[in-house]
């Protein structure tokens, strides 16, 4: 995706706080400062998709009776400095329009537990009152990297390929999505099962009623204790040593790439 370029910081800095992020692809198309950034942006989203083995190519010809093809869109984001208010990146996410999926045909449940705003400060207080770190980790592109859930028609379903693709005026051309989608109504429970069985497959355990916060004791692979809390992506990481967190960290980015920090 193109990133800020000083050189050119002319240009950037014309599209202000007062552009706003265009609503579908027509708007942005028609946009001939933002196209090129955008194109490019659109590109470089459905490149990684391919890489990620998130799409497998089909004929529709090929297709069983009861599968469903649903249509997809892009949703755009300008990323702008909090300083300046000057454009640095231009995001491109391809999502499912989940709102054609019928509940009960095409997915089973989208409940996906998510802790209150009462266990965050719950666990900023605790980590203070015992002279604990927290980390916010953030795990990027999270949908994509979870486990898909074998539910619907078929346990399968497909998307017509978005605009600028090449296939995308071919109408015999459809893609399989095999991971979690956005859009989807079931990708946020997809995720919390997914970090569900990586946690405690690494010995943690859940807390009560609390279905998205673990705590694993101290012992084994760790010496320190850990407790996570999970808001659908976003986590906190509770641990008395940096080392433990270190270790810990490591670890999970084996599973889910791409992993980001805030301490």
């Amino acid at each position: 995706m193109p990133t800020f370029d000083p050189e050119n910081e002319g240009i950037w800095s014309e599209i202000d706080l007062l552009e706003e992020d265009p609503v579908h692809r027509g708007v942005a198309t028609r946009n001939l400062r933002l196209k090129p950034f955008l194109l490019k942006a659109e590109g470089g989203e459905c490149q990684g998709l391919w890489e990620k083995g998130v799409f497998k190519k089909w004929k529709r010809s090929d297709l069983l009776p009861n599968d469903r093809v649903f249509t997809s869109r892009y949703v755009y984001k300008i990323k702008r400095s909090a300083k300046k208010g000057e454009a640095y990146r231009f995001k491109a996410r391809m999502i499912v329009r989940g709102f054609e999926m019928e509940k009960g045909v095409y997915y089973v449940d989208n409940f996906s537990p998510t802790p209150g705003l009462v266990v965050a400060r719950l666990m900023m207080s605790l980590a203070v009152a015992n002279d604990k770190e927290l980390h916010k980790i953030d795990i990027e592109q999270a949908f994509l990297q979870a486990d898909k859930l074998d539910e619907g028609v078929n346990g399968r379903y497909f998307i017509n390929p978005p605009p600028g693709r090449p296939e995308a005026g071919n109408k015999n051309i459809v893609y399989e999505v095999l991971r979690p989608l956005y859009g989807s109504p079931s990708s946020p429970r997809a995720l919390h099962k997914t970090m569900d069985m990586y946690f405690k497959s690494e010995g943690f355990d859940t807390i009560g009623f609390e279905e998205s916060v673990w705590v694993r004791p101290a012992g084994g692979k760790y010496s320190e204790d850990i407790r996570v809390s999970a808001h659908v992506d976003d986590c906190l990481l509770s641990c008395k040593s940096l080392t433990v967190i270190a270790e810990f960290k490591a670890h999970m980015l084996e599973r889910f790439v791409g992993l980001t920090k805030v301490k």
